[in-house]
């Protein structure tokens, strides 16, 4: 038996990409090692250990997830920074999280970041939101039509576009060009 299993090993951490393609992670007693890989297998996630002190580090970032009753568990999602630091540790200890390659969808970089509100183009990197409940995210320009941009969430590449008027986004850095 090993350590994980009798409870005296290290924690899990559980993580990959939803449905949506958004990133999840969380962390799990060592002592429910059975339990969690059915969890992780039917939800189509990794189970990785958190060997060494960078990964655990890392792991203690993360929030509890939960198991329940009836098999399934609970991975909180995560955001892409803590998520690519342990995607890079894992890989870094020797351990590969399936479905993750160099290049994760959404890593489009942009060309460059618009000054104005005019100068928005296809491929620059914009802030946007969904709804006014649901906080701003960075988006990627696909099309534009006018003063009308349609756009892809850059972390979330699998949900649906989404159609916004230019002045109804946000720049980066909007005073970048202009000194």
């Amino acid at each position: 038996m090993s350590k994980a299993q009798n409870g005296n090993g290290p924690d899990l951490i559980v993580l990959g990409r939803d449905e949506t393609g958004g990133r999840r992670a969380g962390r799990f007693s060592g002592s429910q090692t059975n339990l969690v890989v059915k969890a992780a297998k039917a939800m189509d996630l990794a189970v990785c250990k958190t060997e060494g002190e960078a990964l655990a580090e890392l792991a203690k970032k993360l929030q509890v997830g939960r198991l329940y009753a009836n098999g399934r568990a609970f991975v909180p999602p995560v955001w892409r920074t803590l998520y690519d630091k342990l995607v890079e540790q894992l890989r870094l200890a020797g351990q590969q999280v399936a479905g993750e390659t160099d290049e994760s969808p959404g890593d489009e970089s942009a060309p460059g970041l618009p000054s104005t509100w005019d100068d928005i183009a296809v491929g620059h990197l914009v802030i946007a939101q969904e709804s006014n409940a649901a906080g701003w995210w960075e988006a990627i320009v696909v099309a534009r039509d006018g003063d009308m941009l349609t756009l892809k969430w850059r972390d979330w590449p699998g949900y649906p576009k989404l159609v916004r008027h230019a002045g109804a986004v946000a720049l980066l850095k909007p005073t970048a060009g202009s000194t």
